[in-house]
């Protein structure tokens, strides 16, 4: 088993819930959905990631999307997000390595 494929694994159970939406906006809030992410990798995993999101998704209830976190340590992460209401709440989880 490759070190890539090991590191991988806690990853697959992390998510969190959490509020993401821009004031009055229509529009989910794309920096605050990066930070809440990588805020999570780091509190869940210990892992510090740079995460990219689309930009301006749409508050709509289920939705579903993909970011990508970028590791310290080279390893790119797939994180799905599911929008859980109409009112720009998500779930994420790492769904991919």
């Amino acid at each position: 088993m490759s070190a890539r494929v090991s590191i991988a694994r806690p990853f697959m159970a992390l998510g969190l819930a959490a509020v993401i939406f821009a004031g009055c906006s229509t529009t989910l809030d794309n920096t605050r959905l990066q930070q809440v992410i990588a805020d999570g990798l780091l509190e869940q995993a210990g892992v510090t990631a740079t995460v990219v999101c689309p930009a301006d998704r749409p508050i709509k209830l289920g939705d579903v999307f993909t970011c990508t976190a970028a590791t310290q340590d080279g390893q790119t992460l797939t994180i799905t997000v599911t929008q859980t209401d109409d009112q720009g709440n998500v779930h994420w989880e790492v769904t991919g390595s």
